[in-house]
C-alpha cells in the first residue's frame, strides 16, 4: 500500500511533544537542534503552551517535532512513498525528503519565523477558519471585508481566511451569515496572504544561500499541489504569502497513487482534513 507522510503545521503544537520518542536517530536530531538553536530541547520539553505558541518559538519547535515523529514512525512501519507539509511542515517535509539537512532546514526555519513574527508585529492581524463554507463561499466572505483573504483551504467545507484585526469581528459576522462558524486559530498574524509579501522576498533571499537537493520522494508543495520541481527556492519563499491548496494536494496525491495517509506530528488535524476531503 503507498503511504504518504504528513507533517503538522503550526496550531498543533503542545508541551512535551516528541520527547517519548528515544532512538538514536531522534536524539542525533535533538542534539543538532540545540546546536543550531541552544535551548530549544527545553523549550520543547519544558515550555507552556502560550510559549510554544509564539510564532518564533512555533516554527523550529513543530520542525523537531515533525521530523521527530517521521523518523520513530519510519523506523516502526517504514518509509512513505510521499510527503506533503502543511505550512511550516512543508520544511520538515523537505528535510525528511532528502532536500535539505537538518541543520540548513533549522537555518531555514528560524529564518522563516522571524520574519513572520516581525510582519505579524508590524501588520497584526489573525486567521479564521470557515467551517461550513465551501471555498466559493469563503472568498466571498472575505470579498466582503477590507483586508481580508482566503488563506488555507483546508478541506470542502473549511477554509482558513487572514483577516486584518479591525475587520475580524465584520468577517466572523458575515460567515454566520453565511450558514458557517467562525473559529479563531492559535496564531499570531495573518498569515499566506499579501501582508507577507516583503517577509517573502527577503526569504527569497535568504535561501539564495541555502543548498537545496532533489527530493528522493515527491514532496507536495503547498503552493502548487504538485511535486516540488527545480525552482524549489521559488516555490518556498512564495508559499509564504500565497495560500495552502491542500484540498488539492491531497487530491493529486491520490491520484498519483497513495492509499494511507500518515501524519507525523503532535495531533490528527491533517488526518481529520484528509478523511473530510476522501469522503
Amino acid at each position: 500500500m503507498s503511504k504518504a507522510f504528513l507533517f503538522a503545521g503550526q496550531g498543533a503544537q503542545t508541551p512535551g511533544m516528541a520527547c517519548e520518542l528515544a532512538s538514536p536517530r531522534v536524539k542525533e536530531l535533538f542534539d543538532i537542534a540545540e546546536s543550531v538553536k541552544p535551548g530549544i530541547t527545553e523549550l520543547i520539553r519544558s515550555g507552556t503552551l502560550e510559549e510554544l505558541s509564539k510564532t518564533e518559538n512555533t516554527q523550529p519547535c513543530m520542525f523537531v517535532a515533525d521530523l521527530a515523529y517521521a523518523y520513530a514512525e519510519e523506523e516502526q512501519n517504514g518509509a512513505p512513498q510521499a510527503a506533503c507539509g502543511f505550512s511550516v511542515g512543508e520544511i520538515p517535509a523537505l528535510v525528511y525528503a532528502g532536500a535539505l539537512t537538518v541543520t540548513d532546514g533549522l537555518r531555514v526555519i528560524i529564518k522563516r519565523a522571524e520574519l513572520m513574527r516581525d510582519a505579524g508585529n508590524k501588520r497584526g492581524g489573525t486567521m479564521l477558519a470557515a467551517v461550513g463554507l465551501t471555498p466559493e463561499q469563503a472568498e466571498e466572505a472575505a470579498a466582503s471585508c477590507a483586508n481580508a483573504w482566503a488563506a488555507n483551504y483546508n478541506a470542502p467545507k473549511q477554509t482558513v481566511i487572514a483577516v486584518s484585526q479591525e475587520s475580524e469581528q465584520k468577517l466572523a459576522g458575515i460567515i454566520a451569515s453565511l450558514g458557517g462558524r467562525a473559529i479563531k486559530l492559535k496564531v499570531s498574524g495573518a498569515f499566506h496572504c499579501p501582508v507577507l509579501n516583503e517577509a517573502s522576498e527577503e526569504f527569497g533571499e535568504f535561501l539564495n544561500g541555502i543548498t537545496f537537493s532533489k527530493p528522493q520522494i515527491p514532496v507536495f508543495a503547498n503552493l502548487t499541489a504538485q511535486p516540488y520541481g527545480e525552482n524549489a527556492r521559488e516555490t518556498l519563499a512564495k508559499q509564504m504569502c500565497s495560500p495552502v491548496r491542500f484540498t488539492d494536494t491531497v487530491a493529486n496525491m491520490l491520484a498519483f497513487g497513495i492509499e494511507e495517509f500518515k501524519e507525523v506530528g503532535p495531533g490528527k488535524v491533517l488526518t481529520g482534513l484528509v478523511n473530510k476531503i476522501r469522503a
